[in-house]
């Protein structure tokens, strides 16, 4: 059973937000496996996903390029600015 912190969301089912975002800043990151490095760009859009799991607290500090948990790079929120969100499937049904 999951530790609930007071003012934190926990999911009641698996979510996942898809959006275009734009880079704020040069971010520079790498991914696991493959270990590979990649820089974003001052002004560079790319698609990225939030998501999370059923029973988990809502987590909406990062941005992943995929919910692949190795291959993915993993910027933080701050980093970029959401031009559209493309597909959305709340944590919550409220």
């Amino acid at each position: 059973m999951p530790v609930v912190v007071p003012g934190m969301t926990v999911a009641e089912r698996n979510w996942w937000t898809l959006a275009r975002v734009r880079f704020l800043e040069k971010v520079d990151v790498g991914a696991v496996h493959p270990r590979r490095r990649r820089v974003f760009r001052l002004g560079e859009e790319e698609v990225m996903v939030q998501w999370g799991l059923a029973g988990r607290r809502v987590d909406r500090g990062t941005w992943w390029t995929s919910t692949d948990i190795n291959g993915a790079y993993i910027v933080m929120s701050t980093s970029v600015e959401v031009l559209e969100v493309l597909e959305e499937q709340p944590p919550t049904s409220w």
